[in-house]
């Protein structure tokens, strides 16, 4: 089998990778995507191994390329509107969830306000 061959096959493997990744993404499952992502490290090293090879005839190696930045440009797009909304989540229950009230010290006199919040933000 040549060297280009074996690229190919390297990055039509690193495509079902991205592939899997996106439907990990879309359903949210955190366990899987680390998985996930310690076989993309794998097939980057084993993509490493291919640069200094000349690509500039080979066309299937470009095309697969191209596949694997949009596949990347989407997962990337996928991951940052999961993380915008675990932000805004984040933001919405420690807004409608914290409240203060006046409390009374063990002498009988009301201390100051003591903010409740389900989010602990004191880190």
């Amino acid at each position: 089998m040549s060297a280009i061959k074996k690229l190919e096959s390297v990055l039509r493997d690193m495509i079902k990778v991205l592939s899997e990744e996106k439907a990990v993404l879309i359903r949210g499952d955190g366990e899987a995507l680390t998985a996930i992502t310690k076989k993309k490290l794998e097939y980057i090293d084993k993509i490493k191994a291919f640069e200094d090879m000349d690509l500039s005839e080979a066309e299937a190696v470009k095309s697969l390329v191209a596949e694997i930045d949009a596949l990347q440009e989407t997962n990337y797009l996928l991951t940052q509107q999961a993380l915008s909304f675990q932000d805004h989540i984040l933001k919405a229950l420690s807004k409608s969830n914290t409240s203060r009230y006046n409390t009374y010290s063990s002498k009988g006199t009301i201390s100051g306000q003591k903010e409740i919040s389900i989010v602990d933000q004191s880190v």
